[in-house]
């Protein structure tokens, strides 16, 4: 079967949703909707002009720091002026992990700082900066999440219709790209050299995935060894079908078809 699908926004847990919209913002990215569904708050941050969409969520059970864990490796926003971003984001409270730098190894620089919760951010300033990249404003790049096996996460996303763009190796870690080019947003994948298993915590609530056709990408996923959460089936509040299934690595995932 095939079946195509896009990456939408990636959606993370944080313990005070009005703290980290305003420490995103003061990055100089856009808050374009706030969201209360049953279970949690949510809000929207995003570069209208470019990039991703990230979405925040505090779950309102949610009491004190959110665990982590370690299935987020990092998350990352690109910048047209790296030492302004960085600057902002230290000004708005950021923990500094490392001042700005250039690198060897690629025609860029980089610098990360820890988000109000303690996730890992990293800032990249490409050189030249890109033509047809805004030069305004910081706009966020892919999120990054471990995974025990690279080579069997990158077949399954796959099967999928997502497709590898790249792969890296670097010190730490194993990674890949997987994406629609052209559509959507894109998402790393990392297996990490030291090995050991993947704490997922709560950090990581769900990854969107947009399609045509809910109910084949949903059996898709299951016959690529997902596990099945919750059928395809349409919401009342909006004119879309969802279903959930986890992927081989317990990461949840929303399929996502609007009507209309």
């Amino acid at each position: 079967m095939t079946v195509t699908a896009w990456i939408g926004q990636y959606c993370l847990n944080v313990a005070d949703l009005e703290r980290s919209v305003a420490w995103w913002t003061a990055l100089g990215l856009r808050n374009t909707s706030q969201t209360e569904i049953p279970d949690a708050h949510e809000a929207i941050v995003e570069n209208p002009s470019a990039g991703g969409k990230f979405q925040i969520a505090q779950q309102k059970n949610q009491q004190g720091p959110v665990d982590l864990g370690d299935a987020l490796w990092k998350l990352y926003v690109n910048t047209p002026d790296i030492a302004a971003t960085f600057k902002n984001a230290v000004t708005a409270g950021a923990e500094v992990v490392a001042e700005p730098a250039r690198y060897d190894r690629w025609p860029v620089s980089v610098a990360f700082v820890r988000d109000p919760d303690g996730r890992l951010v990293e800032f990249v300033e490409r050189h030249p900066w890109p033509a047809d990249a805004p030069a305004d404003a910081p706009w966020l790049g892919q999120y990054c999440v471990n995974v025990a096996d690279l080579d069997a996460s990158v077949a399954f996303y796959e099967k999928l219709g997502l497709t590898c763009t790249s792969r890296t190796d670097v010190s730490e870690a194993l990674e890949a790209i997987v994406e629609t080019p052209g559509r959507g947003g894109s998402v790393q994948l990392a297996q990490q050299k030291n090995g050991g298993p993947i704490a997922h915590g709560a950090g990581v609530w769900k990854l969107y995935v947009h399609t045509d056709d809910c109910a084949g990408l949903y059996e898709a996923a299951l016959a690529a060894g997902g596990k099945p959460v919750t059928e395809p089936t349409r919401l009342e509040r909006w004119p879309v079908v969802v279903a959930f299934f986890t992927d081989r690595d317990g990461y949840l995932i929303e399929i996502v078809q609007r009507l209309g």
